[in-house]
């Protein structure tokens, strides 16, 4: 008896553990074609991102900003989308020209996570300065009016 309630119990799991693999294959282990999207596609929205900030236009932020947006940085401030949009309109900085590098993309179905290194050339009430380049993580939504982002981190260069 024990012994048929062992196989029963293996022959009703065995699918299940089956189809939990099978369903985490794919993201885990994207072709080198995947890759390429991927890294094509988390380029492309951080790009968009840092032009944006380039350009200073308000409007094309919020409408490329998710309401649900928070920004956590490096000295451990914090901004929801309404604070971040307040702020930078708010400032003295202009950035006037940034580099990324170390770019590495994650993607599953509709959310894309991009790793990166950035560095910058701003000026802060008149003076100009060069930033080493410094950490960031950036996460993407795919909504039905296109891609937004919704949060952005940055840390100290190491």
């Amino acid at each position: 008896m024990r012994y048929r309630l062992l196989l029963l119990a293996l022959a009703l799991s065995l699918p299940l553990a089956l189809s939990g693999t099978a369903a985490a294959a794919p993201a885990e282990r994207a072709t080198a074609e995947q890759q390429a999207a991927n890294l094509k596609l988390g380029t492309r929205l951080v790009t968009r991102f840092w032009d944006l900030l380039v350009a200073g236009d308000p409007d094309e932020l919020r409408a490329f900003l998710s309401p649900a947006f928070q920004v956590q940085r490096a000295n451990g401030s914090g901004q929801n989308r309404n604070q971040y949009l307040a702020s930078i309109a708010n400032s003295t900085t202009v950035i006037s020209d940034y580099a990324l590098s170390k770019i590495k993309v994650t993607r599953a179905g509709g959310v894309v996570v991009v790793r990166y290194y950035s560095q910058t050339t701003q000026t802060i009430s008149g003076t100009p300065y060069s930033t080493a380049a410094a950490p960031r993580i950036v996460t993407f939504v795919q909504t039905p009016s296109g891609w937004r982002m919704t949060s952005n981190a940055n840390f100290n260069a190491p």
